[in-house]
């Protein structure tokens, strides 16, 4: 990648992280904690402008499994013509995302899949033990609660199906317990009675409110000595050694840069020449405030695409995949149509008030993250496309930049580079 040879950045150097959600801000916090001297840029306040705000607040050490799987163009296609199916593509997208699109089919084949499955396995296994820890070095740990998650399934048929990847994640050493419908009824006795068969994947966390989990980690670090620019990053340039931030009209330099600004980030990689395929992926919730006592435990309703969590905010039903970049207005049919799932399974939701929410994944084709140096410039790096599961690897992202940073552990972490988009 480089002729000359890459050497560890000496702490005291100044390192700019672009991008306050939560990978920014662990990245942030992680990076200070080496020594490093972070200057923590965002264009708004931290969290607010992505799905760090309105995410399902769910830390998942069980996310082995890419996006894209064997099979996937022709299940993608009957999704597209299925108006309550969890994927769908905007028509005036077509064209814009056809190249990604081609990218995420090649991913779900063969080799391809088995190197996503190896990579995401090890980033996940014990995430949920890491994020623990690195919180409790914040002093926010009490935003966690480890809690595992039940996965329901509304026919034996699906169940069946999903044995595969229960299998596949008992032989990682991820632990789960199945159950029959009486078990499910012990468990959640708000739930429809629909669900004849259910799965506990033992592996998983929920916080308090995922915004106030990036606020609570943002005020750690600013009290630790992370230093906060509001301003909307254009630009990051390599200037010798070091690399120059241009924002809000006024240029920086630093002796590094962390590009984590979610699907903002591709500009910034191409302001290098660099080749980053993130896509927006957008995201739907509802919440229900006051409503969260009426489940126990995140739920994965496995046959539609959609979980369903106890916040302090209320009880959030999001999920679904819908591309569709990040200038198109939301979709309204989505919430009526999520609307119509928690009618169905959570009946005493019923005519409920909710707020309504959409927010913009960062994902890449194979669903590993960039969590990378770049190819243009050894001063930059890459903390990006981490789709659905931002805040059950921000905590081992942040340990990754450190150790690619300060360590330069770039062959150790070769499965997430981003020249494998060269």
């Amino acid at each position: 990648m480089f002729r000359t040879r890459l050497r560890p950045l000496p702490r005291g150097s100044s390192i700019a992280v672009i991008g306050a959600g939560i990978i920014g801000t662990s990245a942030a916090f992680a990076l200070n904690e080496r020594g490093y001297k972070v200057t923590l840029y965002d264009r708004a306040e931290p969290g607010a402008t992505g799905p760090s705000w309105g995410n399902a607040g769910h830390v998942v050490g069980s996310g082995i499994f890419p996006l894209a799987e064997p099979g996937i163009a022709w299940s993608a296609l009957k999704m597209l013509l299925d108006p309550d199916a969890p994927l769908k593509i905007l028509p005036a997208y077509y064209t814009t995302v056809a190249p990604w699109v081609w990218q995420f089919w090649q991913s779900s084949r063969g080799e391809a899949y088995a190197r996503g499955i190896a990579a995401l396995t090890a980033l996940s296994m014990g995430g949920v033990e890491e994020t623990e820890a690195f919180w409790n070095r914040a002093g926010i740990g009490a935003l966690l609660r480890r809690d595992p998650a039940l996965y329901l399934y509304e026919s034996d048929q699906s169940y069946q199906v999903s044995l595969g990847h229960w299998d596949r994640r008992s032989e990682a050493g991820l632990s789960s317990t199945h159950l029959d419908a009486r078990d499910i009824a012990e468990l959640e006795p708000n739930l429809a009675p629909i669900f004849p068969r259910a799965v506990v994947s033992h592996e998983w966390g929920i916080v308090t409110d995922p915004f106030e989990v990036v606020t609570a980690l943002f005020l750690a670090g600013l009290a630790r000595g992370v230093l906060h620019e509001r301003a909307r990053v254009d630009a990051v340039s390599p200037q010798g050694d070091l690399v120059t931030v241009a924002a809000n009209g006024a240029t920086r330099t630093f002796d590094a840069a962390v590009v984590a600004a979610g699907v903002w980030s591709k500009t910034l990689a191409a302001s290098l020449g660099e080749n980053l395929p993130v896509e927006a992926e957008r995201g739907y919730n509802l919440t229900y405030p006051g409503k969260g006592g009426l489940i126990g435990r995140p739920l994965v309703l496995a046959d539609r695409g959609v979980v369903v969590t106890p916040l302090e905010p209320g009880l959030r039903l999001g999920g679904w995949t819908e591309l569709g970049g990040i200038e198109l207005p939301p979709n309204p049919s989505r919430w009526r149509r999520m609307r119509a799932i928690t009618d169905r399974v959570i009946p005493a939701l019923n005519g409920s008030p909710a707020s309504e929410w959409m927010g913009h994944r960062p994902s890449v084709p194979d669903s590993v993250p960039v969590i990378s140096r770049s190819t243009r410039t050894p001063a930059v790096f890459y903390a990006v496309g981490h789709g659905h599961y931002g805040l059950s690897q921000s905590a081992r992202t942040a340990r990754m930049i450190v150790e690619l940073v300060g360590d330069v552990a770039d062959a150790h972490y070769a499965a997430h580079s981003i020249e494998r988009f060269a």
